[in-house]
């Protein structure tokens, strides 16, 4: 993906499912043009495509959105862990809270791009100071 537009390519590598009998090859980006090989007949359509390309578009800001939740998630997975050595029940209360606020975050935003691909539009939930 370019900054926040979908390529030809990522729309060609989501039409072609691994192990298929059907190839794309000679994809010129910049013209929007590719050959196909293969089962002719599997090729999709100039149509298919396009409606591919503008589904991924507007699952762009949402995909980038839920893969910086989960880094976030992931990145402090140890206070999610029962035996964690919170100073306080208050703290752990917060840690839980928080965590839980982004496992809902995508069903609380409206996220947009900006130009570069920059996730906009969101709020994100304050993580606790101290554990």
């Amino acid at each position: 993906m370019d900054g926040g537009n979908i390529t030809l390519l990522d729309v060609l590598e989501e039409l072609t499912l691994p192990g298929s009998p059907f190839m794309a090859n000679n994809i010129n980006i910049d013209e929007n043009t590719f050959e196909w090989f293969g089962d002719i007949s599997a090729r999709p359509t100039d149509e298919e495509i396009e409606a591919k390309r503008v589904e991924l578009q507007n699952a762009l800001p949402m995909k980038r959105l839920r893969e910086g939740r989960d880094m976030i998630l992931q990145r402090n997975d140890r206070y999610g862990l029962a035996d964690y050595p919170f100073s306080s029940d208050t703290k752990k209360q917060e840690w839980l809270a928080y965590r839980q606020a982004l496992r809902d975050f995508p069903n609380t935003q409206t996220p947009q791009l900006d130009t570069e691909g920059n996730l906009t539009n969101i709020t994100w939930p304050t993580e606790p100071t101290g554990s």
